[in-house]
C-alpha cells in the first residue's frame, strides 16, 4: 500500500493504491486545506516533495489554475491528484 506523508506535520498514512487525495485527506483528518474540489479555486495547491511519478499527469485545466496561483515548478492542486505509489506532499502558499 503506498504511503501518503504530510511533510508539514509528519503524518503519514497508508492508502490504497487509486485512492484520491482528497479522499486520503478526510479519511484521516490530515492537515491539509480544499475549497471547491475540482481543481478551479486553487486552495489546495501542494508541493509533491517526493513521489512525482506516483500520480497522474496534469490536465490542462488543473494546469491552468496552477499557473494562476504559483510558479513554483511542478506544482499540484491536490483535489485532483490520485495516489499510485509513495508520495510527499507539502502545503503551498497562494
Amino acid at each position: 500500500m503506498p504511503k501518503l506523508t504530510f511533510l508539514v506535520s509528519g503524518l503519514t498514512v497508508d492508502v490504497p493504491t487509486g485512492t484520491r487525495f482528497l479522499d486520503a485527506c478526510r479519511q484521516h483528518d490530515a492537515p491539509h486545506e480544499f475549497g471547491c474540489t475540482v481543481g478551479s479555486c486553487g486552495t489546495c495547491i501542494l508541493s509533491i516533495e517526493q513521489g512525482a511519478a506516483n500520480v497522474d499527469k496534469a490536465s490542462a485545466d488543473e494546469l491552468e489554475t496552477v499557473e494562476m496561483c504559483t510558479d513554483h515548478a511542478g506544482a499540484r492542486l491536490g483535489c485532483q491528484l490520485v495516489i499510485r505509489g509513495d508520495l510527499a506532499v507539502r502545503p503551498l502558499e497562494r
